[in-house]
């Protein structure tokens, strides 16, 4: 008796062997888990990734404010071409001057009539007053295109019948407007003193008066002698003088 009970004792701590096998995986399932948990403590712990840095994204970017950084031409392309000039004398030709820069460009001799009569008109701001030939010149036929600031250009007749630019010729002018002087500022009454601070002249008396000449190719006539003699006319390439 005393044995069948130690055996019943032992059958009912043991419990049947499923529950022992199941008892088992419980506990070795735990113990995994707990082996992972460990390992992905241990990872993330030991390794910091580095901050990177993402970039913006086009639309939150700023942009760039280019307005103030590139000049913003608000000319029409009409006020480009009108700029303001004005003429100045030089010996065998005549110079447009831009006002705002000072840079010239020359209207060479052999400009037809048909562009430079427009040109000068559109420079003056005023018609040309009159055109029309003079045949009594010693170098032959020319036509003369005035202006009222005292302006004349002569045009020679070639072969093909066009009228070239051959001179010019300046005198006191109709009107109180701008009268053309050269570069130096020498023009139509000033005197022999300022003429000879800017050019080196030689004068002569003649049956016009008191000429003078410089060796450029610019001539002209003073309306008495000494230094505050005042140019009265000046001229320079073909003109249609009488002496």
């Amino acid at each position: 008796m005393r044995n069948q009970n130690k055996t019943i004792r032992r059958e009912k701590a043991s419990g049947p062997p499923e529950q022992s096998i199941t008892l088992i995986h419980i506990r070795l399932t735990k113990a995994l888990a707990g082996l992972v948990l460990l390992m992905l403590c241990m990872v993330s712990c030991q390794s910091s990734p580095e901050a990177v840095q993402v970039p913006a994204s086009p639309a939150s970017m700023p942009k760039p404010d280019v307005s103030s950084a590139l000049p913003v031409d608000t000319a029409s392309p009409a006020r480009v071409a009108e700029k303001k000039q004005s003429v100045a004398l030089t010996s065998n030709a005549l110079q447009l001057v831009d006002q705002q820069t000072g840079s010239t460009k020359e209207i060479p001799l052999g400009m037809p009539l048909e562009q430079m009569v427009p040109l000068l008109n559109k420079v003056f701001s005023r018609k040309v007053s009159n055109v029309g030939v003079n045949s009594e010149c010693g170098v032959g036929p020319l036509k003369m295109a005035s202006w009222s600031n005292g302006l004349t250009v002569a045009f020679q007749q070639k072969k093909g019948g066009d009228w070239l630019f051959a001179g010019w010729s300046v005198g006191a002018p109709a009107s109180n407007s701008h009268k053309p002087t050269t570069m130096a500022g020498i023009g139509i009454g000033s005197t022999r003193a300022e003429l000879e601070s800017a050019y080196v002249i030689k004068g002569i008396k003649t049956s016009l008066g008191q000429e003078f000449s410089t060796s450029a190719g610019l001539y002209g006539i003073l309306d008495r002698t000494g230094p505050k003699a005042r140019i009265t006319s000046m001229w320079s390439g073909v003109s249609c003088v009488f002496r």
